[in-house]
């Protein structure tokens, strides 16, 4: 959820950034071929607990469906529970990898959930902002040019209003990305947010998939069993 509110953060403030800033980025991009991005691997002693925490989660589980059962099947709903448990954080694992893909920033951010090969949304006030800084820029270059024009004799002399539109523009173009980065907290923070939840979704789905029903199966066989019996012990009374 992290890793994906700041790929949203970042994706705001490349959109709306200045023009300059933009194509500077892009020209550290192109003379710095990008290293392989791959995902960082937990150190062992973190791969240990949160193993040892899924084992554990899986025990309460099975140790709680097994409460009150006589104990041939209060077994067997515990060995349904480590069965489902045996691969349970691979398959999490496999789940969160399959989940995410590597932004251009070098996190993972969820892209199974959002489609668009992981790109995040972009609300509709960005091409606004797009806008406004290409107005900023063009305000620079057409008072550059201006200023320019005066030097070699081309326009007339007068410096006030190119100069103030240069300002503008230079005082203007930082300004709109500042708003802009202000601005995309909140959406950052609700895609993050969003994206977490459905990670925690499909994690359950896996775990109710692996753990829970073979458990609720082996309660279903407990329990129409439990009724053969009564019946079974019902129709023995009634024939004495």
């Amino acid at each position: 959820g992290q890793a994906a509110e700041r790929a949203w953060s970042r994706g705001a403030n490349r959109a709306c950034g200045t023009p300059w800033l933009r194509l500077w980025r892009w020209y550290e991009a192109q003379r710095t071929l990008p290293a392989p991005v791959e995902a960082p691997e937990a150190p062992a002693d973190e791969q240990a607990t949160a193993r040892q925490r899924v084992e554990h989660a899986v025990r309460a589980v099975g140790d709680a469906a097994a409460t009150g059962l006589p104990v041939a099947w209060g077994q067997a709903v515990r060995e349904a529970a480590a069965r489902g448990a045996d691969g349970l954080p691979e398959a999490l694992d496999e789940l969160a990898l399959d989940s995410t893909v590597p932004d251009t920033g070098g996190s993972r951010i969820t892209g199974g959930p959002y489609g668009g090969g992981g790109r995040p949304p972009r609300p509709g006030w960005w091409p606004v902002a797009v806008l406004v800084q290409v107005s900023m820029t063009v305000l620079q270059v057409l008072g550059a040019l201006w200023l320019v024009g005066q030097i070699v004799g081309v326009v007339p002399p007068n410096l006030g209003v190119p100069a103030l539109m240069m300002l503008t523009g230079i005082v203007g173009g930082p300004c709109v990305e500042w708003s802009c980065r202000m601005a995309a907290k909140g959406p950052a923070r609700r895609y993050g947010h969003e994206a977490e939840r459905r990670l925690r979704d499909a994690a359950a789905a896996c775990g109710r998939a692996r753990v829970l029903d073979p458990v609720a199966a082996e309660l279903l066989r407990y329990r129409e069993v439990r009724e053969q019996y009564v019946r079974v012990a019902g129709l023995s009374t009634t024939g004495r």
